[in-house]
């Protein structure tokens, strides 16, 4: 498989793109999910209205 210049930029450029696509679809499942933010969130206020935030020592 002889590849001229301009096939090697293509595949070059494909294969970044694929990367790119791999690393945002990984980064987007990575970390809290919503519903644990939510919780996190809502445990916060609760404890704020009780005087027991980070602020309040």
């Amino acid at each position: 498989m002889n590849l001229d210049a301009w096939q090697t930029i293509w595949v070059c450029v494909v294969l970044s793109l694929l990367v790119l696509g791999l690393d945002g679809l990984l980064a987007g499942r990575a970390g809290p999910s919503k519903t644990d933010l939510v919780r996190e969130q809502k445990r916060a206020n609760r404890m704020a209205k009780l005087g027991k935030g980070a602020g309040n020592e």
